[in-house]
């Protein structure tokens, strides 16, 4: 009885509401990932078809992308000297499990309440993040001047900037009066709550996000760099004047700067990050096709520190990974990992989509992403790992009933 219970569930239409679920929670809850990602992949063997929808995987250039990176990543455990140590690094990639399902399981009517669910669960946190800024309560490790409830704040600003970036394409494109206004305010509060934390990296990403969508939303390019100039100018002005941590950030990170050029002091925070980066080619250089595998990058990495650069060794405190995406896989995997690894992104790029919400959104999570590659290591990190497989299992999912004939 129970089995042909079982059997009689329609279990795609559970993946699409598991996958509401899983949109809405990603923001607020890392065991919250963890639970949706588990159901969604039990529910996606119930469904059956496996072999087809892995047939239709392996056909899909982008997957076959990620595929080949996470492979060559297994590949690489064969030259690291921390065997069991790496073999737990790549285990977290599981976390990109989802994108399978929603590529080959989710139906049309459900991709827009998924984004909204997305976002709904941004509103959420926002709430939260307003509540500790004006001091109304309390939230595990935020602070008023860095109120980022649930994840590490340059993961945070990195979610607001996408998140800001959908909100303003919304506003590009809605024609109804008091769905666009709902929109503009919304928009504001997520930029507002974007520059009171102490993320720089989504801040910048953001920027740089606003005049690739302008770009695309517009054909007058003119007009497009116009109001990119101006909305820039507005958000960043509003900011440093209104906004104590990013007026001090600013002003923070133009001393590290002159610091840097003046005393070559790498006890800073960008300070560290060029030195990082200086530490990284000299890892490269001597080590550039395959790497020197993960995890016995950062051992090199300090090893680096200690018989090279003793001006550097206030980062050793600091420094877990190189805090650039491109040089940490450069670093672990060489040339080859490199290229894999970029190879994704230009995959994801180059894939057709009609629909224009999903086509502005692939362009602005590209951008959001590749600039805060930059200066920060974030795709590694569980919410970023896990934000990365909602929004190109949408547009994967938008691509295939795009193409279903």
């Amino acid at each position: 009885m129970i089995f042909a219970r079982m059997k009689a569930l329609d279990y795609t239409h559970y993946i699409n509401i598991l996958a509401i679920a899983y949109a809405f929670i990603l923001p607020l809850s890392r065991a919250g990932i963890s639970v949706f990602s588990a159901l969604l992949f039990i529910f996606w063997i119930l469904e059956g078809n496996i072999k087809q929808k892995i047939t239709y995987l392996l056909h899909n250039r982008v997957i076959k992308s990620l595929l080949a990176f996470l492979l060559f990543s297994i590949v690489s455990l064969v030259w690291t000297e921390y065997f069991y140590e790496a073999l737990s690094y790549i285990k977290k990639y599981w976390y990109f499990l989802p994108l399978f399902i929603l590529a080959t399981s989710l139906q049309k009517e459900y991709i827009s309440r998924i984004l909204s669910a997305f976002i709904f669960g941004m509103f959420v946190s926002e709430l939260i993040s307003y509540g500790i800024f004006f001091e109304l309560w309390s939230f595990k490790h935020a602070t008023a001047q860095n109120p980022s409830p649930f994840m590490h704040h340059i993961e945070y600003s990195v979610f607001l900037a996408l998140t800001g970036l959908i909100l303003l394409s919304r506003i590009f494109n809605e024609k109804n009066v008091l769905s666009k206004i709902l929109y503009i305010v919304f928009f504001t509060t997520v930029s507002g709550n974007l520059f009171l934390t102490a993320g720089r990296t989504g801040q910048f990403a953001f920027i740089i996000g606003l005049f690739v969508l302008a770009l695309i939303s517009f054909k007058n390019k003119i007009k497009a760099m116009t109001i990119s100039i101006v909305l820039t100018l507005v958000i960043l002005g509003i900011a440093f004047n209104v906004s104590q941590t990013f007026h001090d950030r600013v002003i923070i990170g133009k001393e590290n700067i002159v610091s840097l050029i003046n005393k070559s002091d790498y006890c800073t925070s960008w300070g560290g990050r060029v030195g990082s980066w200086i530490i990284s080619t000299d890892i490269i250089e001597e080590n550039p096709l395959f790497g020197v595998g993960i995890i016995d990058n950062m051992k090199e990495f300090h090893s680096i520190i200690d018989n090279q650069h003793p001006e550097m060794k206030c980062m050793h405190d600091l420094f877990m990974h190189t805090h650039n995406q491109f040089f940490e896989i450069f670093t672990q995997m060489g040339i080859i990992g490199l290229l894999l690894f970029i190879y994704i992104f230009y995959s994801i790029a180059r894939l057709p989509i009609v629909e224009r919400q999903y086509k502005n959104i692939k362009y602005t999570y590209l951008t959001v992403l590749i600039f805060a590659f930059i200066p920060e290591v974030i795709f590694h990190r569980q919410f970023s790992m896990a934000l990365f497989a909602l929004i190109i299992g949408l547009i994967l999912a938008e691509y295939r009933i795009e193409n279903e004939i």
